[in-house]
């Protein structure tokens, strides 16, 4: 395909949160590179901004979690939703890119292909964990959609949506070989210690649900192994209040550190890890350190996810991997002897400890491309961006 780099083209772009912004400055800085007299339009977060993006309304207008909370900001959403279709509308752009806020973005995508504007969706919705059949309504939306995980694809060739697989931008943010010595020294920790990270997770009803048995399980860890000491990075301030109220009641003040934010590090610094389900799965295994997943839900969440799920395992090493690689300790399982005992095994076990970094370092191999150049030749292909004028 020939580029003709100095054409004036506008590409819109909407990111609804920080992983979103993340993803659309690595796409952005790649479009600029192909394309320099291109026009960013849409809404972004900093780094997108900073990069020379007009981001018409603020980011955080569209960071809402949770079903509660989406509901007392709908109307706003909404109407926001509903301005932002027309301006886009009226201007016209060469492609529209959607980034993940898939309840916000499919909608925008549907009303911009029915006008004849190229729409393409970057991070497929979790369709391989449940609801595969939204598929059909994505089709409708968009021209194309990339995908971060190589078992994606399959699902939308079923419905002949044109996919791409451009890898996972995590992959590239990890160290190449991760350097447990330098981590410890960092956070003071002694290098011959035996360290075990916990990551809580990122939202307060996961932290409620699972600090006690995390800690507990680390009171039980301590009777074998006495000078054991844990990391444990914090979200933000209320986190660090609840942490700090369940470390009193086991009194492990001692034993354990805490950092703000820096999960990476008590990755790069640990021996193995105890991680509540979700993207930090992700992160230990490319940082290549064994784990164990807990995890305990509200009974009625559980029961839904459960009755919707379309894969056997919650992890997305285990998915990736399609077997049994991650211990899985869910709902009733998810108990402090549990937790200790396969902690114990996984740092007894070098057989086992193998068998998961094996696994890990395949992933992180899989995963790692050059995921913006990937992207923006599929776009091109997708919406002819970038062709001559004939």
């Amino acid at each position: 395909m020939s580029h003709n780099s100095n054409q004036s083209i506008t590409i819109a772009l909407v990111a609804g949160e920080a992983s979103g912004d993340t993803l659309g400055a690595d796409l952005l800085s790649e479009l600029k590179s192909r394309y320099p007299n291109a026009r960013f339009v849409g809404i972004g977060g900093p780094k997108m901004i900073a990069l020379g993006m007009d981001s018409w309304y603020p980011m955080e207008t569209l960071s809402v979690m949770g079903f509660f909370e989406v509901l007392k900001r709908l109307p706003q959403l909404l109407k926001l939703r509903k301005q932002l279709i027309q301006r886009l509308i009226e201007l016209k752009p060469d492609v529209f890119i959607g980034i993940d806020a898939p309840d916000f973005n499919f909608t925008v995508e549907k009303h911009l292909k029915q006008q004849g504007i190229k729409t393409v969706h970057y991070v497929g919705p979790s369709v391989w964990a449940w609801r595969e059949k939204r598929l059909q309504k994505i089709k409708r939306a968009v021209d194309g959609v990339l995908v971060l995980f190589p078992f994606e694809p399959q699902y939308y060739h079923r419905y002949q949506i044109p996919v791409e697989c451009v890898g996972h931008p995590l992959a590239q943010q990890v160290p190449e070989v991760p350097d447990k010595i330098s981590a410890r020294s960092r956070l003071g920790l002694a290098e011959d210690s035996q360290v075990t990270a916990i990551l809580p997770g990122s939202r307060m009803s996961e932290i409620n649900q699972m600090i006690d048995p995390y800690l507990q399980a680390a009171d039980q860890l301590l009777k074998a192994y006495p000078t054991m000491r844990f990391v444990i990075p914090v979200i933000h301030d209320r986190a660090r209040r609840r942490i700090e109220e369940a470390l009193k009641k086991w009194q492990l003040d001692e034993q354990v550190l805490l950092l703000q934010g820096q999960a990476q590090l008590a990755l790069e610094a640990c021996d193995q890890a105890l991680v509540t389900s979700g993207t930090a799965t992700l992160e230990c295994a490319l940082m290549r350190r064994p784990l164990v997943l807990a995890i305990k839900v509200h009974p009625l969440s559980y029961w839904i996810m459960s009755r919707l799920a379309t894969t056997k395992w919650i992890g997305l090493p285990n998915i990736l991997a399609q077997q049994d690689i991650v211990p899985e300790l869910i709902q009733d399982q998810a108990t402090a002897e549990k937790i200790s005992t396969e902690l114990a095994s996984l740092i007894e076990s070098e057989v086992i400890r193998e068998q998961q970094l094996r696994c890990f370092e395949q992933q992180y191999q899989q995963l790692k491309q050059p995921s913006a150049q990937i992207a923006v030749a599929a776009i091109e292909r997708w919406t002819g961006i970038g062709n001559e004028p004939q």
